[in-house]
């Protein structure tokens, strides 16, 4: 599928949470227009930003729920965030021509604990566009399923059920009931909702909250020290030390050392494989799948060029990322050696668990 970004399939459920394979890949560097969309982000962001979530409550419940959004879009470029933590970005060329991209999320990784949360959806428009026009949209399902129940998800009733949320410049959405027991749809019509006016901006970000039930609660990142703070109010040179531990990351993946790259990640992993269930083999087939991409002489390395790369910060401040100013993707990456469009982006979120330690994968 020329021109969307894939991810890369792991065991039962998605290795994007740690890398992302695309089919197109803009080359490091690049112009304004390149960089537009980042520009845009940088007036949304002044948004207020006093509210953290989520609201946690106790776990209630034993069953071992999964939780998952369905996201699909065209014609705009876009990033999603639960609690302010990345889900998905698509931004850059492949976007030029108005293509989109559809598939299913799982966010128990992102939710860490029960309770009211927040998805929030920022979008620009296509790339080489400077405003929005009439078109663009994303599209979002909520649902949840367990291991016996994969087959027939529940969907979210506050978030519109199957019909799902449409992020969209029309006055209408199609509404249909749902028969769950045989998973489709019946009876539907054209329903009246409240157009998103996005026409002639940059950028647009949408919010809203919702309830999620888990039968665990992890810390994570949530009692991390936050680093924007650090930065903006103690001159601290985060750039610097999130650039020291991404040339250590890369130098194990450079002399494919999977064994150190693996004990780097460690807490990444468990935190992963924890919130979504994973069986032992499951677990052992994921690990052996980063080591399979480490020692595939197929894949070569990037260089890592600090002018091109920013930092992103997320979580509230408390977590930060290296993303390549170009695509917004993790700044390392392989690409194939035989296929120059073939990238595999990593993705690394870093943290300071305690004031005065060093950064930390999470």
């Amino acid at each position: 599928m020329s021109g969307i970004k894939i991810a890369v399939l792991i065991a039962l459920t998605l290795l994007a949470a740690a890398c992302r394979q695309s089919s197109a890949s803009p080359e490091n560097g690049g112009s304004d227009q390149t960089l537009f969309w980042k520009q845009g982000a940088l007036s949304v962001r002044k948004l207020n930003e006093t509210m953290e979530y989520p609201v946690k409550k106790e776990p209630h419940i034993a069953e071992k729920r999964i939780h998952r959004i369905y996201i699909d879009n065209m014609a705009c470029q876009f990033e999603v965030f639960v609690d302010d933590v990345l889900l998905l970005r698509t931004m850059g060329e492949i976007t030029r021509n108005g293509g989109g991209m559809n598939g299913d999320h799982d966010i128990n990784q992102l939710l860490l604990s029960p309770g009211k949360h927040e998805v929030k959806v920022r979008m620009y428009p296509k790339f080489g566009q400077p405003v929005f026009g009439d078109e663009g949209y994303v599209n979002l399902k909520f649902s949840h399923f367990t291991r016996e129940t994969f087959r027939k998800p529940v969907y979210d009733p506050a978030m519109n059920s199957h019909n799902g949320i449409q992020i969209n410049q029309a006055d209408k959405q199609w509404i249909e009931k749902w028969d769950h027991e045989n998973q489709v749809g019946y009876e539907g019509d054209y329903v009246a909702k409240q157009p998103d006016r996005f026409k002639g901006l940059q950028a647009y970000e949408w919010r809203r909250t919702f309830d999620a039930e888990l039968p665990f609660a992890h810390t994570g990142w949530r009692e991390s020290v936050n680093l924007q703070k650090e930065q903006d109010d103690e001159d601290k040179n985060i750039r610097r030390e999130v650039l020291e531990i991404s040339r250590e990351i890369h130098a194990h993946l450079s002399a494919r050392d999977a064994a150190a790259y693996l004990k780097l990640v460690t807490e990444r992993e468990e935190l992963i494989t924890q919130t979504l269930f994973y069986r032992d083999n499951e677990k052992k087939l994921r690990e052996q799948e980063f080591v399979k991409l480490i020692r595939d002489e197929a894949y070569e390395l990037q260089p890592l060029l600090p002018e091109t790369c920013r930092l992103d910060y997320q979580g509230y401040g408390k977590l930060v990322a290296l993303v390549n100013n170009t695509d917004g993707e993790g700044a390392i990456r392989f690409k194939n050696r035989n296929d120059p469009n073939d990238v595999i982006y990593m993705d690394f979120r870093f943290q300071r668990k305690h004031k005065g330690s060093k950064l930390s994968v999470i």
